[in-house]
């Protein structure tokens, strides 16, 4: 739950401590999940690198369902390789 900046300064100092600990178990748990699935990308990468390599080598002028193809590939690739990277790429894209 966020709270707002005068909320945070009228909490105690224990209540604040309990806070900081609690996200980051909120933290940690995030960052297992993160890499559960980074995990599991790189697996269905490894097993379409054919399809992969084919979408990574075709130019612009292709047909629009494999320029999309061609796009969803090339964002898994960058989940994997640059997970922030990919984040801030989605966000900028929305």
């Amino acid at each position: 739950m966020q709270r707002t900046r005068s909320e945070l300064q009228a909490m105690t100092h224990a209540d604040l401590v309990d806070r900081v600990l609690e996200l980051q178990d909120m933290l940690r748990e995030g960052l297992a999940v993160r890499e559960s699935l980074h995990a599991i990308l790189n697996q269905v990468l490894a097993a379409n690198e054919e399809a992969v390599l084919h979408y990574a080598d075709l130019g612009d002028d292709a047909p629009d369902e494999e320029l999309e193809k061609k796009r969803a590939w090339a964002a898994a690739r960058l989940a994997v390789a640059d997970p922030p990277g990919a984040a801030k790429r989605r966000t900028h894209e929305d």
